[in-house]
């Protein structure tokens, strides 16, 4: 199975401010404007088989036509009547989203056996720190959830070693990040919960994750000053799972999902309920 993702930008702009009926700049999206108004982006993730002829799992101007007929006709004109959440437009979207696909949808070419892609999920990046997302494995219905991720981050100093390893062993495994005095990381930190647009409170999540996570490790030398990595070598696999476990349980009636901790740009690990 192959998953394809296609993005969106857009400019929430009052409905007579709209403009033209196509974007003359891709990457900045559609509607565009010198306001300052929130500017968004939507992602869709479809999965399935390619086509054997094109190559294509999808079509992305089918995501794009989609996208702008939704942001046109229902979620500017609905904004600029009332203020409304991210939950709440990203609702708006999900369930357009799923009630149009089956219509939209189309295979590449006339020439395949291969069942229609299938809508997975879609997301709604608020800003580069913060995005919602539904997904056609999340419960359906008034009790509809969403998934909220928030990013942190925290600066922190390591050494990569195991005591139940000898020195030579530790230095030809960990190289230069077994320096006896460690080295540091500006880690960030993507934290994911589960629940309903009313029972995921952004200010509560970012407290608990400050309390349990950040104030913990921040500005700290993780083998000498935290109490679990003085037995267990902090590589960024063990610090994503301590993490989870130190927030799992404490958002309430939202669940955790997901922790991703970034050691570098390049490097991230993750460890998730699935």
């Amino acid at each position: 199975m192959i998953r394809l993702s296609r993005e969106t930008r857009f400019a929430l702009v009052p409905p007579d401010q709209i403009g033209d009926s196509e974007s003359k700049n891709s990457w900045a999206g559609w509607p565009s404007t010198g306001l300052v108004v929130p500017q968004l982006t939507l992602q869709m993730i479809v999965s399935g088989v390619p086509d054997s002829q094109t190559g294509y799992l999808c079509n992305i101007k089918v995501i794009d036509d989609l996208f702008r007929q939704i942001i046109v006709e229902s979620l500017i004109p609905t904004a600029a009547k009332a203020t409304l959440s991210g939950g709440q437009l990203l609702a708006i979207v999900w369930e357009l989203a799923c009630e149009k696909w089956p219509e939209v949808v189309q295979r590449p070419s006339e020439t395949i056996d291969q069942a229609l892609p299938k809508l997975e999920s879609v997301s709604l990046h608020l800003n580069k720190f913060l995005s919602l997302s539904a997904g056609n494995d999340f419960p359906r219905g008034d009790g509809d959830s969403m998934q909220v991720t928030q990013q942190f981050e925290f600066s922190a100093a390591h050494r990569l070693h195991c005591d139940s390893m000898s020195e030579e062993a530790n230095r030809q495994l960990f190289g230069k990040c077994n320096n006896p005095n460690g080295h540091g990381h500006n880690y960030v930190v993507q934290v994911s919960v589960r629940g309903t647009d009313g029972n995921v409170d952004l200010l509560e999540l970012e407290r608990v994750v400050k309390t349990l996570v950040i104030d913990r490790l921040d500005h700290k030398h993780l083998n000498q000053d935290i109490e679990y990595f003085a037995t267990v070598n902090p590589s960024v696999e063990n610090i994503a799972s301590a993490v989870f476990d130190w927030l799992q349980g404490q958002f309430g009636d939202a669940a955790l999902e997901r922790v991703r901790v970034y050691e570098t740009p390049k490097t991230w690990a993750e460890r998730s309920v699935n």
